[in-house]
Formats: C-alpha cells, sequence, structure tokens
C-alpha cells in the first residue's frame, strides 16, 4: 500500500535519520568541516625526492636509448631479412626453372633411350638381311664375272678364228 523510501510522509522519520533505527540514521554532512592539512615536507626529504626524481629521469633516458638502439637494430634485421627473402625467392625461382629442363631433359633421353632400344631389337634381324643380301650380290657378282669371263673367252676365240 505504501512506497519504500521515503515515498510517503510517514516514513519521512527514517529518510531524515531521527527513527529509532540505527542503522538508517545518516552521518551529518561536513561540507563546511575543513580537512586536516598534511605536513610540510623537510628540507632533507625535498632533496630525497629530487634525487629520486632525477635518478628516474636518467633510468628513462636510458630506456628511451636503448629502446632506439633496439629500433634501429630491428631495423637493420628486417631490411636484411626482407634482402635475404628476396633472394631465397629469387634462388627457388631458379631452382624451379632449372628442374623443369632438367625434367624435359629426362623426359627426351627416356624417349631416346625407347627408340634405341626398338631399334636394338631389330638390329639383329637387319644384320641378318644386310648378310643375305649381301651374300646374294656376292653369288651374283660371281656369275656375272663368269659370264663376263666367258663373253670375252668367246669375244677372243672368235677373234683368233678371223685371223
Amino acid at each position: 500500500d505504501e512506497l519504500p523510501d521515503c515515498s510517503t510522509p510517514r516514513r519521512i522519520s527514517k529518510c531524515t535519520g531521527r527513527g529509532s533505527d540505527p542503522q538508517l540514521r545518516l552521518a551529518p554532512m561536513g561540507l563546511f568541516k575543513k580537512a586536516p592539512k598534511t605536513p610540510l615536507a623537510t628540507e632533507a626529504e625535498l632533496v630525497e625526492l629530487r634525487q629520486q626524481v632525477t635518478d628516474l629521469k636518467n633510468q628513462l633516458q636510458e630506456v628511451l636509448t636503448l629502446g632506439g638502439e633496439t629500433k634501429q637494430k630491428s631495423q637493420e634485421l628486417t631490411i636484411k631479412v626482407n634482402s635475404l627473402d628476396t633472394r631465397i625467392t629469387q634462388v627457388g625461382s631458379e631452382v624451379t626453372h632449372q628442374l623443369s629442363e632438367l625434367s624435359g631433359d629426362i623426359d627426351s633421353l627416356e624417349q631416346r633411350t625407347k627408340q634405341l632400344a626398338e631399334d636394338t631389337a631389330t638390329l639383329p634381324a637387319e644384320i641378318e638381311l644386310v648378310r643375305h643380301d649381301q651374300e646374294e650380290l656376292a653369288r651374283e657378282q660371281a656369275r656375272y664375272q663368269i659370264a663376263f669371263r666367258q663373253d670375252l673367252a668367246e669375244a677372243i676365240e672368235m677373234l683368233q678364228k678371223k685371223r
């Protein structure tokens, strides 16, 4: 029937902290209350703080110097790696090209080897044919020589008879 938390006049005493429940009491506002001042630093503390600040500046400068050197070395390494990558790519392309040429040469040699094998397989039969033809030519030449000598002898005989 009533809304919670200060929405009705009957509960106003709880919201202002005037009620009897100690958990609902509000602390007094300290708007005009002055905060306690921090004690001033001594001269020795200031010198020590200045020294720490100087040390920190020096350390920061060293880190920045090392960072610059590291950046320069990193750039040099990047250039070297890129150069090596380019060279590796170039060598890889050359090797690939040479492998292609060698593959073509191997295929060509394989083809020639097959042709030579085929030729070698038929070679004994061809040699036998040449021998046979040679023998026939020798026989035929012998027959022509014999026939020529006979014709020559007959011609000489005819010449002698006519004389």
